[in-house]
């Protein structure tokens, strides 16, 4: 019943978020501070936020309706 809701690669996207996230925030971040680059280095951070809070919101949902249904 679970199937119907949402897709089976929807782990793969929630995983791929949260990683792409903490790249931005780890790696991507550093090296616009190396070059000097302060409006890319603060994107890549809120971007970095976003992805980690969009991972992180539909994991919880995914969560809640396993338990639910």
């Amino acid at each position: 019943m679970i199937g119907n809701l949402y897709s089976g690669y929807l782990d793969v996207a929630i995983l791929t978020w949260v990683l792409s996230g903490m790249f931005n925030l780890i790696i991507d971040k550093y090296k616009y501070e190396q070059s000097n680059m302060a409006k890319e280095k603060r994107v890549s951070r809120i971007l970095g936020w976003i992805h980690i809070v969009i991972g992180t919101v539909l994991f919880l949902s995914v969560i809640l309706v396993k338990a639910l249904v």
